[in-house]
């Protein structure tokens, strides 16, 4: 079981803002239980943030989060602009439980393969 969506995000909000800029306030942000990094998406700057989700013990607060409470997932972000609109950005998000065990060999698998699908995006002008 594995989700894969991709969505536009409301960086900048109509202002231009430099990509670089933009990536370096993200990867300083604190991301509990992961890690942020820059990458190189398609020739541009992005961010890669991997984690896991769990609520540790908290009282769910709503039905994600009783699911969430009830099955560990290994997240995984890629945020990235728009090529040739630097108003726009995209985020490309993966979640798996694996196979229940957040840090095993097939969770591990499946998050390469997130990435090895990221790593083959590219622009399309048609």
């Amino acid at each position: 079981m594995a989700s894969f969506i991709v969505a536009e995000m409301p960086i900048g909000q109509g202002h231009v803002v430099p990509p670089q800029a933009v990536i370096d306030q993200l990867v300083n942000e604190d991301v509990p239980g992961g890690t942020a990094t820059k990458v190189d998406v398609a020739g541009a700057p992005a961010l890669r943030r991997a984690y896991h989700s769990t609520l540790d013990g908290q009282k769910p607060s709503s039905p994600e989060a009783v699911q969430q409470a009830t099955l560990p997932t290994r997240r995984v972000e890629y945020v990235l602009p728009v090529a040739d609109d630097l108003g726009r950005w995209i985020s490309i998000n993966f979640s798996t439980p694996g196979d229940g065990d957040i840090d095993s060999e097939f969770t591990g698998v499946l998050v390469e393969l997130f990435d090895a699908v990221v790593g083959t995006f590219r622009w399309s002008y048609a």
